[in-house]
């Protein structure tokens, strides 16, 4: 299949009208309502997805209200970035009941992490539209989180980004379009169509609350797979409650190593106190050495 052109949204700006959704697990008010202040405060005006608080066991609600709310925020004009609420899981169930014809002739951002990594690698593959892998409502609070996103989605910004804690497993530079998101995730959208191809892509992955050993069966399946042979490099960034940090570190390395592109870890992006925004689908730069990722584009118009 031959790769749709990219399209950006607009840049976000004071004033503007943004929506709430929740794609995937329910989510309570006492869970986004730090984070409703913070975007207040921008200052901005909220809309919220008509079924944000349903709950149906574990999910926020049916497939088809959830998509419903998905196409309500792309459609309506006002809406000018689409926030999700929370990760957990759910995502994918929508993906073959999303417009996106609709996506494409409504340009948006789109904002989220974890469980909606399958979201916004599925809006990418088929749409086009660069997406954002960034802090969801109920982390945007944390540390530098807002600050470091409203800088990606309001001014035009090419980010620079220093790993400070960063190992190197495979020295190197390279470039490439920078994809990635939830590590499991991205293993269960394999053999489908909503995967982009790894052809020539930086590729990023972080993980949360797995033990080590289903860490190391998906990096297998990813490996078996073949798709890391067409990789132009892979950056590991938090793998948090897996295990003890070193012990892990040895487990990527091993696993690794053998790849003939560059690889490091460190890069503060996913489940933790900071994660740093990412665009998706925009080439960038990975430079082991001085343990940089430069995006070469700014990610919206």
């Amino acid at each position: 299949m031959v790769p749709l052109p990219i399209i950006k949204a607009p840049h976000l700006q004071p004033n503007q009208t943004v929506g709430i959704i929740a794609p995937a697990s329910p989510v309570n008010q006492s869970e986004i309502s730090e984070g409703l202040k913070l975007l207040e405060s921008f200052p901005l005006k909220i809309k919220q997805g008509e079924h944000i608080f349903d709950r149906l066991n574990y999910l926020a609600g049916s497939d088809n209200d959830r998509v419903s709310d998905l196409h309500q925020m792309f459609s309506d004009p006002e809406i000018k970035a689409i926030f999700c609420a929370r990760g957990g899981y759910g995502s994918a169930r929508l993906l073959n009941k999303i417009d996106f014809d609709l996506i494409r002739k409504n340009p948006k951002i789109i904002v989220g992490f974890s469980d909606l990594t399958a979201l916004l690698l599925a809006i990418y593959n088929k749409s086009g539209l660069i997406t954002i892998h960034g802090p969801t409502l109920s982390d945007l609070p944390k540390n530098k989180n807002w600050p470091n996103l409203s800088e990606l989605i309001t001014a035009s910004h090419r980010p620079q980004i220093f790993f400070k804690q960063g190992k190197e497993i495979n020295k190197g530079k390279a470039k490439g379009i920078l994809l990635g998101g939830n590590l499991s995730t991205i293993c269960s959208l394999l053999d489908t169509p909503f995967l982009p191809s790894f052809e020539c892509v930086i590729l990023f992955l972080e993980e949360k609350g797995e033990s080590p050993y289903r860490l190391d069966r998906m990096l297998t399946q990813l490996i078996l797979s073949g798709r890391l042979d067409r990789l132009s490099a892979l950056i590991i960034g938090q793998i948090e409650d897996c295990g003890e940090k070193e012990s892990i570190y040895n487990l990527l390395k091993e696993r690794l190593s053998g790849l003939s592109i560059p690889v490091v870890t460190g890069l503060p992006f996913g489940h933790g106190n900071e994660n740093i925004s990412l665009p998706l689908g925009l080439p960038a730069l990975l430079d082991t050495e001085k343990m940089i990722l430069e995006i070469e584009e700014s990610a919206i118009l």
